[in-house]
């Protein structure tokens, strides 16, 4: 039954008539589809728009070191305590949201205060974080996996990348043509005696 759905699609699309760079392109961007659709639910199931953060300085070392992949998750006010680490927006550090330890919680003037820290910092960030400014509590990290985001950080690497795939999309379409037309020049070269006796 869905070997015959996938056929009568296939003909009402005219898959076969495709050219090979067409069907390659089309993957792509069905990769690229359920990727992102993939990503979608997973932030609507983290309860954040950003679930995903990867450690770029040594300030939690050795609790969590560069590289390190975080998965973040969502949580109430009250549901955040010391201890927790977490990833907030702060005004000192706009390069990146940070990644620090909750050392104190206090609830003043109808708020939640956040007192924050590195493992590997000697003193306590100021001023305070509120809730507002949290983007997530740390509930998984993942080793290493970061480096590649650093890596496709550092300049003149993404592009490269890109170079690269684009390249290895786009040969194969050329390779077979060329192969195609040398085996035509050489059929016409080969003469045919019709001549021939039949034997």
């Amino acid at each position: 039954m869905e070997v015959n759905m996938m056929e009568k699609a296939r003909q009402t699309i005219k898959w076969n008539q495709w050219p090979e760079l067409a069907k390659t392109g089309f993957f792509v961007l069905l990769i690229i589809g359920v990727t992102l659709g993939a990503f979608g639910l997973f932030t609507i199931g983290m309860g954040t728009s950003t679930p995903l953060v990867v450690v770029t300085s040594e300030s939690m070392s050795p609790t969590l070191e560069r590289g390190h992949l975080l998965v973040l998750q969502k949580q109430a006010p009250v549901d955040i305590e010391v201890d927790d680490i977490i990833v907030f927006n702060a005004l000192w550090h706009l390069e990146a949201p940070v990644v620090h330890r909750v050392t104190e919680r206090e609830y003043i003037d109808g708020e939640y205060r956040y007192t924050t820290q590195g493992d590997n910092n000697a003193v306590p960030d100021h001023p305070y974080t509120v809730y507002e400014d949290i983007i997530g509590v740390v509930v998984s990290a993942i080793p290493y996996i970061g480096y590649i985001t650093l890596t496709l950080q550092e300049p003149g690497v993404l592009p490269l990348v890109i170079l690269v795939l684009i390249v290895i999309i786009i040969l194969p379409e050329f390779i077979p043509k060329k192969d195609a037309e040398s085996s035509k020049t050489e059929n016409e070269e080969t003469p045919v005696d019709n001549d021939a006796p039949n034997v």
